[in-house]
């Protein structure tokens, strides 16, 4: 060891101050108190952190649930907000909807309106006019096979009887028709047949049923658009078949129509067939037919089928070359023919005065046939006319009325 240091070390020893010892002994008991002190405030300070961080725990997941709480009311809120916004929206949409069809609708009634607003009183009697002119344009192309004239078919009487004298073969005026009736005045009066050519409906039929005084129907046969014709003449005590003939002037020909030139072959299977639809069958008149009923070779050969199958024939008179008489003579049949033609003009008041030529005829000759069709305007007029038109004659089925022709 080095003296020096040694010796110095105590030289420094021993060079402290004599109250040395008291000041150490001074800090040796004042130590022990500031580690008391420090260790209790470190104490607290853990105390305190301690439960501190414990409210921490315990408030968090209050603070947490808080917030959920908070969070899920301002979302139901706003679920609440967006529900009430798609509702009002919907509500908007529907108004505008509803107000977009209504003012649809209220547009298509204005168009309609104003359609309507357009058409003057004058206008609608014009367009009527021009209506009423067509229709009696196209009737008077369908009837003109049903007219004695094809100049003037709305004047059937006047013309007939005007042209009736300058007729070729086979042609009669009024007065040599008239003369082939017996005049004896049936039992009971005069006496009239009004026969309703082209039946073919349930509801023809039963407007027909309607009317108080006795109207022949017409049958037509069975064809495609009328399958079931025959089903109607059931409903009818006395009926008639009306046949389709061929005629001059007409385009629309039926199903079946019988031609001039047919073989007496085909004649006699077409009036088999119509025996067959309608049982019992005992009266034909034709449909049309101004061809074929000039064409004596032909109305021969059927007038002699329908005696075979013993039905009687009324000639429709649908021209003024019709043959038939001259077949029926020579057949030895009776011969039965129109008298008027009721409705070639499809007017309540005209028909009504043809009612009452009709009524007059009847009268003068005893008996007399008259020819209509199931138009409305004829259904009317008849309608009219059973209350005290017929004063004077008694309207009869055809049955009635057949055995008074020569």
């Amino acid at each position: 060891m080095n003296p020096k240091i040694k010796g110095a070390g105590k030289t420094a020893s021993k060079s402290k101050p004599k109250n040395s010892s008291r000041n150490s002994s001074l800090n040796s008991k004042k130590r022990p108190f500031n580690i008391t002190r420090a260790f209790l405030a470190v104490f607290v300070l853990v105390m305190l952190a301690w439960l501190a961080a414990l409210m921490m725990i315990k408030e968090e997941p209050q603070a947490k649930k808080a917030n959920l709480a908070q969070n899920n009311e301002n979302n139901t809120q706003k679920i609440h907000e967006l529900l009430e916004s798609k509702k009002k929206k919907s509500s908007v949409l529907d108004e505008q909807n509803s107000s977009q069809k209504i003012s649809q609708e209220i547009s298509k009634d204005n168009k309609i309106a104003n359609i309507y607003e357009e058409i003057s009183d004058e206008k609608l009697k014009e367009f009527s006019k021009k209506l009423q002119e067509q229709k009696e344009e196209f009737i008077a192309k369908t009837l003109i096979e049903q007219n004695i004239s094809e100049q003037n078919a709305s004047k059937e009487q006047s013309t007939f009887e005007k042209t009736a004298e300058q007729a070729p073969k086979y042609s009669y005026s009024a007065n040599s028709h008239s003369k082939l009736k017996s005049h004896k005045v049936p039992n009971g009066g005069p006496k009239l047949a009004i026969i309703m050519d082209d039946i073919s409906t349930n509801a023809q039929a039963n407007e027909l049923k309607k009317l108080s005084i006795k109207v022949t129907p017409s049958i037509f046969p069975p064809e495609k658009q009328h399958p079931k014709t025959a089903e109607l003449a059931k409903e009818f005590s006395v009926y008639m078949v009306h046949l389709p003939l061929q005629a001059l002037n007409y385009t629309n020909e039926k199903a079946n129509t019988l031609r001039t030139g047919d073989s007496k072959e085909k004649i006699s299977q077409r009036i088999k067939d119509i025996k067959n639809d309608f049982k019992g069958v005992k009266y034909i008149n034709n449909h049309t037919g101004s061809g074929f009923t000039s064409d004596f070779k032909s109305t021969l050969a059927l007038l002699d089928e329908l005696k075979n199958s013993e039905i009687y024939f009324i000639d429709s008179l649908t021209t003024n070359k019709s043959t038939v008489l001259d077949a029926s003579k020579k057949l030895g049949l009776k011969y039965a023919y129109r008298d008027v033609f009721l409705d070639n003009e499809q007017n309540v008041s005209k028909i009504l005065k043809m009612i009452n030529n009709a009524v007059a005829v009847a009268k003068k000759d005893g008996v007399a046939i008259a020819i209509c069709h199931p138009y409305k305007s004829t259904f009317e007029a008849l309608k009219i006319a059973q209350k005290d038109a017929f004063k004077g004659v008694e309207v009869v089925y055809v049955d009635k009325i057949y055995e008074h022709y020569k």
